[in-house]
């Protein structure tokens, strides 16, 4: 919406109301009479009418006007830099005096300080009444926009703020930041106001500021309320400066979490040539590849990982888990074992473990001619249930330990297996040598 489209809404505003008709009161009539009122009237208050009017005259010595406004200015000066509010009440009367009489466009400023008053002694309702008397007569006045803009916001309505906020983003302030924040507030009523036209907002944000992460949450969020694609508006974001960091982070995690592998690791692989130390990046590309099953490449990175954290107990279960399936148990298993030597407690080493056991079974049944799996085969599922049962004793991962002990029932020696192999335990199949060494 172009500046003159916005200031003709106010205009029209001020126009149904009848402006300077009406009683004598500073305060907005009852709330009644606003719910009788289209939503774009209701949000000027019914009754711009002030007391303060009855100082209108038309015989006016020359340099009246400058008296007063200086009468005013001085207390209002005092109150803004002096912290004294209770001068804004004496600037009050004078700055009236100069809006009810003034008829040249030589005082439009006093518009805001009488609106500074007001808000200097927390009385809304009056400053409103004048930033809607002032826009009736300036409708291209963007310091009332800014003024009826918060009080609008302030006070939850929204719809009413709306308007305002297009006219300072409108007025192409030079200032990078105080454009940057009419954006920001525009983008954010609109969003409350279930107004799609956040969502173009909301990247001119971004385009402004690309390291505000909290911006790009903002557009994955508005994306995702209407309906979009989120992971485009953050690959959208990351593809507008590669080289930002937190924006490159953001889209990479959205897409490893979406099986989407290739890009979460372009995304990181970016992080990597900002800040090579950056382990977030180093696990997610291992994890990345690891999911393409490329072990080779998740295995690498892993390590580097280790090289910078020695002792992440987390990425050595990673490790142990990658190399259990390209069916190197034992070195597998030596990196549990260093995970537990660290950390006896730490029960997703466990959970490996019994991984571990379950790929060694998965690995020698494949390998037999016949189907299915003999009594060694179960009294290694039997040391993979006992590696869940450690793992249950830690919270984190009590309640999938335990399900997966649960899961394995079926398939460990059961009273009869153990009776017809004379309670044997040891296992004899040379398939799991790798067990005793």
């Amino acid at each position: 919406m172009k500046v003159r489209l916005v200031m003709g809404k106010i205009a029209r505003w001020c126009l149904v109301l009848g402006l300077l008709a009406g009683g004598m009161s500073l305060h907005a009539q009852d709330e009644d009479d606003f719910e009788e009122m289209s939503e774009d009237t209701a949000c000027v208050p019914a009754n711009l009418q002030t007391a303060y009017d009855a100082y209108k005259t038309d015989d006016l010595a020359p340099n009246q006007l400058d008296i007063w406004y200086d009468y005013g200015r001085e207390p209002h000066k005092i109150a803004r830099y002096e912290n004294k509010p209770e001068k804004y009440r004496q600037a009050i009367p004078y700055f009236w005096k100069v809006i009810v009489n003034d008829d040249t466009g030589r005082f439009k400023i006093v518009y805001g300080k009488l609106v500074e008053c007001y808000l200097g002694l927390n009385e809304p309702d009056s400053a409103l009444i004048v930033a809607y008397r002032g826009l009736a007569k300036y409708p291209d006045y963007i310091t009332l926009h800014y003024h009826a803009g918060i009080i609008q916001k302030t006070l939850g309505k929204v719809k009413c703020a709306i308007p305002h906020y297009e006219a300072l983003v409108n007025s192409n302030p030079d200032d990078k930041s105080t454009l940057l924040n009419y954006l920001t507030n525009l983008a954010q009523l609109y969003y409350a106001a279930e107004d799609e036209r956040c969502l173009e907002v909301q990247r001119r944000v971004i385009d402004l500021d690309p390291e505000n992460v909290e911006a790009a949450s903002l557009l994955v969020r508005m994306t995702e309320f209407f309906g979009g694609d989120a992971m485009e508006a953050m690959e959208d974001a990351y593809n507008t400066d590669p080289t930002n960091i937190q924006n490159a982070r953001r889209f990479g995690r959205a897409a490893y979490e979406a099986g989407e592998y290739d890009k979460a690791i372009q995304a990181y692989t970016s992080v990597l040539e900002q800040d090579p130390a950056n382990t977030e990046a180093l696990r997610y590309i291992a994890r990345s590849y690891e999911g393409k099953e490329q072990f080779a490449n998740a295995l690498k990175n892993y390590k580097a990982v280790l090289d910078l954290e020695a002792e992440d107990l987390n990425v050595m279960c990673s490790i142990a888990s990658v190399y259990a399936r390209t069916r190197d148990f034992t070195t597998a298993r030596a990196y549990v074992r260093r995970v537990q030597r660290i950390d006896a407690s730490f029960g997703w080493s466990y959970m490996v473990m019994g991984e571990i056991y379950e790929n060694s079974v998965a690995k020698c049944s494949d390998e037999r001619d016949k189907r299915g799996y003999t009594y060694d085969d179960k009294l290694v599922f039997q040391l993979a249930q006992d590696e869940y049962r450690k793992a249950a004793r830690d919270p984190n991962v009590a309640a999938s330990a335990s399900l997966r002990v649960k899961q394995l029932e079926p398939f460990v020696p059961t009273k009869a297996d153990l009776h017809m192999h004379s309670n044997r335990t040891d296992i004899n199949d040379s398939c799991y040598s790798w067990i005793s060494q």
